[in-house]
């Protein structure tokens, strides 16, 4: 994953969390919460490989890309994340550390189509309906009839 390029196409959501690479949104308990974009794009990173260990080169490489950065700056995004994310180092609901290797999202993570993707599907009646688009403030996509 190349600096800044997210995976668009899918809303992320685990216990009250809810992040929206498109819009670069992450809300908590139905609040926004604001990150730097680096760690926001470290946080999509580890959701888009949730239950997986992703290692320290390739969250640096998803965030700053090629540059020579420490492992040190890691370690201060991942800090941020667990703040803005009400998690802990020594008891993470959300953002684990896998000692020399890197970091888990240990969170149930749910995702689904972002609801600006439009899917058309058949309807019950043999019609088709398509997914409209949600207000910025919803998150689940309505069907309409046709």
């Amino acid at each position: 994953m190349r600096p800044t390029e997210l995976d668009n196409h899918w809303l992320y959501q685990c216990d009250g969390l809810v992040v929206d690479p498109r819009a670069h949104r992450l809300e908590r308990d139905g609040q926004p919460r604001q990150v730097e974009p680096k760690a926001y794009t470290v946080l999509v990173a580890l959701l888009e490989q949730a239950g997986n260990v992703v290692d320290k080169d390739t969250l640096l490489d998803a965030a700053w890309g090629h540059r020579n950065v420490t492992p040190g700056v890691l370690s201060h995004t991942i800090s941020q994340l667990r703040h803005a994310l009400g998690d802990s180092a020594l008891l993470p609901r959300y953002i684990a550390t896998v000692h020399t290797l890197g970091y888990r999202f240990v969170g149930d993570v749910h995702r689904w189509p972002h609801p600006s993707h439009v899917v058309t599907e058949p309807s019950p009646a043999g019609a088709f309906a398509e997914v409209e688009a949600a207000p910025a403030n919803r998150f689940r996509p309505r069907l309409v009839a046709r």
